[in-house]
């Protein structure tokens, strides 16, 4: 594990396997809403249905169909204790294991081509989170290109984090495009888990692959 203290502190974040059988479970459980939902086959191929929802659904729908997955999965904390145990085992080497943890565990499902489902350039800490914290992203695909995340290289955060809050210069559309050399996408496979720093500026684009991505 000092292995993983050592690369969390170097990049401000880490990717490591969760653990498969919840994040199976955890899969399987949005699977079974989405069938519901879409009155989908009972042969539809779960892979198959993640990767390719974007057949499924059309993008005016997509936010209605998000909130009602969000709303079943953060009734009561029988979901919230599952999402945690997938990655348990990291956050107690990081942070300890006197925790608590957010009430509620956000969606994200990003079709490709969809301009309507972008997270801009940002710090977590932009909106009052705590710097303390860790964040748990847990993806329901393989995530990779722009159906990933990108992240900010460790070496150029602090200066850009800086003339974010302390400049007018700069808005995060504008700190991201003149700056994209000093981001990459991140490549989690589903499986993985991304823990990171919410210090660390990071964001989305269009998702311009052929696929869609589901994300916790």
């Amino acid at each position: 594990m000092d292995d993983l203290i050592k690369n969390f502190e170097k990049n401000g974040y880490v990717i490591v396997p969760g653990e498969k059988a919840l994040i199976n479970k955890i899969r399987t459980y949005i699977f079974e809403i989405i069938k519901k939902e879409k009155k989908l086959s009972t042969k539809n191929n779960i892979d198959y249905t993640f990767n390719n929802f974007h057949n499924f659904v059309k993008p005016k729908n997509i936010n209605d169909l998000r909130f009602k997955i969000y709303n079943k999965i953060n009734k009561g904390d029988l979901f919230s204790n599952l999402y945690y145990q997938v990655t348990k085992k990291y956050l107690d080497e990081i942070i300890g294991n006197e925790l608590a943890m957010q009430k509620k565990i956000n969606l994200s499902i990003q079709l490709p081509k969809d301009k309507d489902s972008l997270l801009d350039l940002h710090s977590d800490i932009y909106a009052g989170e705590s710097p303390f914290q860790v964040v748990v992203w847990i993806p329901l695909v393989n995530a990779y290109e722009s159906k990933s995340m990108f992240f900010t290289k460790p070496k150029f955060n602090k200066k850009m984090n800086s003339q974010l809050l302390n400049s007018d210069k700069f808005t995060t559309k504008k700190m991201y495009n003149k700056n994209k050399n000093k981001f990459s996408f991140l490549n989690v496979k589903y499986g993985n888990i991304l823990i990171f720093s919410p210090l660390i500026l990071h964001g989305n684009t269009i998702n311009k692959t052929k696929e869609t991505r589901f994300s916790f």
